[in-house]
């Protein structure tokens, strides 16, 4: 029997989809799905070969290439490829070094040595020295800037005088010869490593930064496997491989082009095609699609992100600077209506640090008290309607929320969903669309985001990192603000400040508990859900990493393909 095709072939992955969804078409007897598997696959390389382009993309543009100012996935993904920290994350999300050789802590926590690798060039050609360093981490501190990392290095000794203007460099930080440097904290803090393997952290060669100012963000030179070649704003980036790079035998790509402005749709169709080589995010056609079909199922990886999702209530804008107000909106919205709505890829939560670290709240597990804080950021729409009567809103709101939300699948569907949860309880809203760097921008500035979707995803393993960055009145500025809720709360600011000066953990986990708990009874944030992160790749990618930390990882990727050079003669890149 002849099979009826809907259209051309993208044609029967919708056909594919509606059968999976809604149950409501049925091939005929005898007929199946086309299986449209990747186009080329794996030459069988026994090690890894050189040249290459690697292809990827992303919705939007990324902010930023300087170091310095870059505070998003997106923008990280391309400075990791630029750039160095002295420490960095192995695959354990372990600490290790990377530019430091080594480095040591004295007995108080309060001084740290570096010890600098001694071969190390700059993509201009320059040798790598502590002076750069002590340059690099005093240029975060360019009023200029307005650098959201003066917020983790704010801890090293004379900060607060150059952020004041009563001194142009930080006292704490000193080369003590051209391989060695020496940092003294304003007071011990146990997560100094993790601060420094930011890429906020990361060094460059001052003197370029300064010649170049604002254009550094479009050109910049750091120490990593790739330089940047080709910057089209709004457009492409084209990174090219550094033959002088300090780690031996690497990179094995000549090129990795980043293109911007893709949709997931055309992002995924451009994998089909053997255009692009990696994806990170599906719609959820494309999604039920690839699970459904063997050939790319294989080239599915999905892991629990290290992240929280929400949305941010601005608590200096009315009428989120009401509390019960708050957790009027926050009680109203039903988390499992969002899981089931994303195929089931998330978990809800009432909890704003992430399962896969200590300082998780697991409702199950909660006592009475503890619950009693909790209960606001749980479904519950009898318990919205209380706090509602509460607020000075219970008669009615002038006018809608005003609600940001990012042209992307995801960010509608979460939006679309609470709007219809908050009409239930007496709440409207209305939607405001926004690209995702319009976003960004937007939300770090004061008063000008009231209520949008937002999410807090791991800068580095550590319940502080989650608490502190989100919520702690120092986390707030005019601009860049990583407190984009500009929730302040000096109890929780005294608790978050007694746990990151201790060196006694015990004490530090009860600390970040308490301030935890306050948080979410405030509820500056509803917290929503933890995610489940995703990677396809052509079957010929190879050392490739969907990283905790570093999201997609290209440093090692190679392409598994017959005309992969033995050695990494760039002459001749195929």
């Amino acid at each position: 029997m002849m099979c009826s095709i809907l259209g051309p072939e993208q044609g029967w992955r919708r056909a594919g989809v509606l059968v999976l969804v809604g149950m409501s078409m049925a091939l005929a007897p005898g007929c199946s799905m086309p299986e449209r598997g990747p186009r080329r696959q794996a030459f069988g390389h026994d090690s890894p070969v050189y040249g290459g382009r690697f292809v990827f993309s992303a919705e939007d543009d990324v902010r930023t290439l300087d170091p310095a100012v870059g505070y998003d996935s997106d923008s990280w993904n391309l400075e990791h490829l630029i750039f160095d920290t002295l420490l960095a994350y192995d695959d354990d999300v372990q600490l290790v070094p990377s530019l430091a050789s080594s480095w040591e802590v004295d007995e108080r926590g309060l001084v740290y040595t570096f010890h600098l690798r001694d071969d190390v060039r700059f993509h201009t050609g320059r040798l790598m020295v502590a002076d750069d360093v002590v340059g690099s981490w005093n240029r975060l501190f360019d009023p200029a800037l307005a650098s959201p990392a003066t917020d983790f290095f704010g801890v090293i000794q004379g900060a607060d005088a150059v952020m004041e203007g009563r001194a142009d460099r930080l006292s704490g930080l000193v080369a003590l010869d051209p391989h060695t440097v020496q940092v003294t904290l304003d007071h011990p803090d146990s997560t100094f490593p993790n601060i420094v393997a930011m890429m906020f952290g990361a060094i460059i060669p001052p003197e370029v930064a300064a010649e170049l100012g604002d254009r550094f963000a479009l050109t910049p030179v750091g120490t990593g496997p790739f330089q940047v070649t080709e910057r089209a704003v709004g457009e492409h980036t084209l990174l090219t491989a550094f033959d002088d790079f300090w780690q031996p035998g690497l990179p094995y790509l000549d090129e990795v082009e980043f293109l911007a402005g893709y949709p997931r749709s055309l992002a995924f169709m451009k994998l089909e095609n053997d255009e692009i080589h990696e994806v990170d995010r599906l719609t959820s056609p494309d999604y039920l699609w690839l699970k459904h079909n063997p050939a790319w199922r294989r080239q599915l990886y999905e892991y629990p992100a290290v992240d929280t999702y929400g949305e941010l209530m601005n608590t200096e804008m009315p009428p989120f600077d009401d509390v019960w107000f708050r957790r009027a909106v926050s009680t109203a919205i039903n988390r499992d209506k969002l899981r089931k709505l994303r195929n089931g890829r998330l978990r809800p939560t009432v909890s704003w640090v992430p399962p896969a670290l200590p300082g998780f709240a697991d409702w199950d597990k909660l006592t009475p008290e503890e619950r009693a804080d909790f209960q606001y950021q749980r479904y519950d729409p009898d318990l919205s309607r209380e706090c509602l009567a509460k607020s000075r809103y219970a008669d009615g709101l002038s006018e809608p929320l005003t609600y940001w939300a990012v042209d992307t699948e995801g960010s509608l569907v979460t939006a679309m969903s609470i709007q219809q949860d908050l009409a239930a309880v007496g709440i409207p809203m209305e939607l405001k669309l926004v690209t995702l760097s319009t976003y960004f921008t937007a939300s770090g500035r004061r008063k000008t985001v009231p209520f949008a979707y937002a999410a807090w995803v791991m800068d580095f393993p550590h319940e502080r990192n989650f608490l502190e960055s989100r919520f702690h009145c120092r986390m707030i500025s005019d601009e860049n603000s990583t407190n984009d809720s500009f929730y302040c709360n000096p109890e929780v600011d005294a608790l978050l400040d007694r746990a990151a000066r201790t060196m006694d953990e015990g004490q530090a986990r009860e600390l970040y508990w308490q301030a935890h708990r306050i948080i979410a009874r405030d509820a500056p944030y509803a917290f929503e859900y933890h995610s489940t992160a995703l990677s396809v790749t052509q079957p010929y990618v190879k050392g490739f990493r969907a990283h905790p930390v570093y999201n997609r990882d290209m440093r090692e990727a190679w392409l598994d393909l017959p005309e992969g050079r033995p050695t990494p003669d760039r002459g001749g890149a195929p």
